[in-house]
């Protein structure tokens, strides 16, 4: 989902700008990214024993029984309806990372009957957790600059989701925009949230929900986002959506729906 469509001023900031160019590239509606810098993660100590599988052009994918379910092959395809037009990710290469597997996902992303096309990675490490490494996006053509100072977008192994354990981590952030520039903290918290059953173009399916919320306050104004997702196992996410709370209100920013899923 391309987050060129949502103004980050009139989002009050920061939230919807992580939120959107960040927290979706894992829930299924695409990124940005600058250039291939290199992937970090939150490797841990434990590698629970893995599957693998070869992808078309050969490399192999490595999925963790702990992982949460993401599908990680090459040539790997979903298809989405999104609030303003149609997504489609492919999984272009699994390649070694530090503690785990770089996925790198390729997305065309079709917006207002304006299609563009954008690559992002992020990391499943050897305990099962996925991070996103923020470093690799450009959030320029927002019309506003962020850039990271510290912290990391991070969704723990697929136990602690379905304990209901909240994982917690904050962001240190300088965003600027209209010549001026401000540091920002964001207090990010994911959390599972369950089981549902969940009907999109694609099917219906039993899925697991992840809740990734971040709270701060720009401005004087408190601001605070969900990146909701809906992931059913050997398919992925099947459904996200972006909740915003501001001013008093509460609104869905930005969603999509499966309507295909292949695997390579």
């Amino acid at each position: 989902m391309s987050r060129n469509a949502v103004s980050p001023r009139g989002l009050a900031g920061t939230a919807a700008v992580v939120a959107i160019a960040a927290g979706l590239a894992v829930a299924g509606c695409g990124g940005s990214s600058s250039s291939g810098a290199a992937a970090g993660g939150n490797a841990a100590s434990k590698s629970p024993a893995a599957s693998h599988s070869t992808g078309s052009n050969g490399s192999t994918s490595a999925v963790t029984t702990a992982t949460v379910p993401f599908p990680v092959g090459v040539g790997d395809t979903w298809r989405y309806r999104t609030t303003d037009g149609r997504t489609v990710n492919r999984i272009i290469a699994v390649t070694p990372a530090s503690g785990g597997q770089q996925v790198t996902m390729r997305s065309a992303i079709t917006n207002l009957g304006s299609t563009t096309h954008d690559t992002a990675y992020y990391v499943v490490n050897s305990d099962g957790s996925i991070s996103l490494p923020f470093s690799q996006f450009d959030t320029s053509s927002s019309g506003a600059s962020v850039k990271l100072i510290s912290g990391s977008i991070f969704w723990p192994p697929a136990d602690q989701l379905s304990s209901g354990k909240a994982y917690h981590d904050v962001l240190k952030i300088e965003f600027s925009e209209d010549g001026t520039t401000q540091n920002v903290t964001a207090h990010v918290t994911v959390r599972g949230g369950g089981t549902q059953s969940v009907t999109v173009p694609a099917g219906t399916y039993n899925a697991d929900v992840v809740n990734m919320t971040m709270a701060e306050t720009i401005e004087g104004i408190s601001v605070s986002s969900v990146v909701r997702t809906w992931l059913a196992p050997g398919v992925g996410p099947v459904q996200s959506e972006v909740i915003l709370h501001e001013g008093g209100t509460t609104h869905v920013a930005a969603e999509n729906k499966l309507v295909s899923f292949k695997t390579g």
